[in-house]
């Protein structure tokens, strides 16, 4: 079996003059929850078409579970759960219904029908809704149906485009657990696209940052960054906002005033944390603590993409 659900090597998509992903390198680990993050226009969904066969690459490649997804398109898409961000269910269909077709359309005995759309509609607790045209449902009661029938092939990799949009956030925290337990309890892969960066660090075991078609950032998201990026909060006695940022910092370095006593530094390297405490010395500023600070994913991608606005 491979190691990685998902490979692709200096994958790359033009079209005509526009470079929509460039030289991306990523390696998905099997029964992993995988984040793949950034702004709108990055090249995520580019990336997800060349992945479940979509579209081909200009250069470059890309195997899902060892497999070109263009040569082996069926394949690839039998063994995958796909939910991108038009869910594309049929409105004037119930709830049921549209199950009903995806699991005549992924080959389910019909005597298995039955049992499978209950199972799917009772996880993503739409049972009570089964018989409901999807016409008459909101945005997130229509993502809960395209997750159930993301689901409905128990396919080994599910790739799925902002599944918690439009969700409440009790429904958020179901996806959430269910996602995780898949992976967890029987080996799935989820390679998830979202602007929710709060969820990603939940859930993800690993996130990888795109702007502008390329790579800029990947790992584990509870600690990207931290060894590039050491950030520290100060409690500091004397000087006052005003000064303390006209003081003579380490070059890249960032003081926030936090309210109070409290300021937060931001640094280009380690050693530039014993450089600021000496010049805070120096300057008559009395130092009372500096306790090393665990940067969280929002402010890391923040900083990597510039500020931009992941919404």
């Amino acid at each position: 079996m491979e190691q990685y659900a998902v490979e692709c090597h200096g994958l790359s998509r033009r079209f005509g003059n526009r470079q929509a992903v460039s030289n991306l390198d990523l390696a998905v680990p099997r029964g992993s929850v995988f984040g793949f993050l950034g702004p709108n226009g990055a090249g995520k969904t580019t990336t997800v078409r060349m992945m479940v066969g979509m579209l081909a690459p200009t250069s470059g490649s890309v195997a899902v579970l060892g497999l070109d997804p263009i040569s082996h398109g069926a394949e690839v898409r039998s063994r995958s759960g796909v939910m991108l961000d038009n869910v594309g269910l049929y409105d004037r269909l119930s709830a049921a219904q549209n199950l009903e077709l995806a699991a005549r359309i992924a080959g389910i005995p019909m005597h298995e029908r039955g049992d499978r759309i209950k199972e799917l509609l009772q996880r993503v607790e739409l049972w009570d809704r089964r018989n409901d045209r999807i016409s008459g449902f909101s945005k997130g009661m229509r993502q809960k149906v395209g997750l159930a029938r993301a689901l409905m092939a128990n396919p080994d990799l599910l790739i799925l485009d902002e599944p918690t949009a439009g969700l409440d956030p009790a429904s958020i925290v179901m996806v959430r657990e269910l996602l995780v337990s898949l992976a967890q309890g029987s080996g799935r892969t989820v390679f998830l696209c979202t602007h929710l960066l709060g969820e990603a660090q939940r859930m993800c075991d690993q996130v990888a940052i795109i702007q502008s078609g390329r790579l800029v950032a990947m790992g584990n998201p509870n600690s990207l960054g931290q060894a590039e990026v050491p950030t520290v909060r100060l409690t500091l006695s004397g000087g006052d906002p005003h000064s303390l940022r006209n003081l003579p910092l380490p070059e890249g370095t960032r003081l926030d005033f936090l309210g109070g006593r409290e300021w937060r530094a931001t640094m280009r390297q380690v050693d530039d944390v014993e450089i600021l405490v000496s010049r805070l010395v120096e300057a008559q500023i009395g130092v009372r603590a500096v306790v090393p600070e665990q940067v969280s994913l929002e402010e890391e991608y923040l900083r990597l993409l510039g500020g931009e606005d992941h919404a």
